[in-house]
């Protein structure tokens, strides 16, 4: 009994440190969207899910916290905030073609789109809420919507 509640204890610690990770990162995430003229809350939730908050293996080894892919599976950059202006960039080429909402941009970005798209759409509505702190920018819901 001992053993899984250090277990379990450890996880929580775990998980809870990388939350707190990607809430550091809100001032590169709000930099590099307005740069690419993307929604930050887009960008936050995506990192938190494909990272799990930033806990994840390619997290930690490649900072990798958008699951973003390259020739060779997925990319290593060196630090976090490259990845959150590679993810920025990625986002904005979305949208210069024509693709805004979660769903859209489902259909390039991954290959469950539909419980991804439900996945991402939970977690701006959670970030909006102040489920990890209050979040400053106030951005449109147009991307949520299909």
């Amino acid at each position: 009994m001992r053993v899984t509640m250090t277990i379990l204890t450890g996880l929580m610690m775990l998980l809870a440190a990388g939350a707190e990770t990607v809430t550091a990162l809100r001032p590169a995430i709000r930099e590099a969207a307005a740069k690419h003229g993307v929604d930050p809350v887009l960008m936050e939730a995506i990192i938190r899910h494909e990272s799990a908050n930033a806990t994840s293996s390619a997290a930690r080894r490649k900072n990798n916290l958008a699951g973003i892919m390259g020739r060779r599976g997925q990319r290593r950059y060196e630090s976090k905030e490259a990845c959150v202006e590679d993810l920025a960039a990625l986002l904005a080429k979305y949208k210069a073609k024509g693709r805004i909402t979660v769903a859209q941009i489902s259909r390039s970005y991954c290959a469950s789109r539909a419980p991804w798209t439900r996945h991402i759409t939970a977690t701006m509505s959670s970030i909006r809420s102040g489920k990890w702190g209050e979040y400053q920018d106030s951005p449109s819901k147009e991307q949520e919507e299909d």
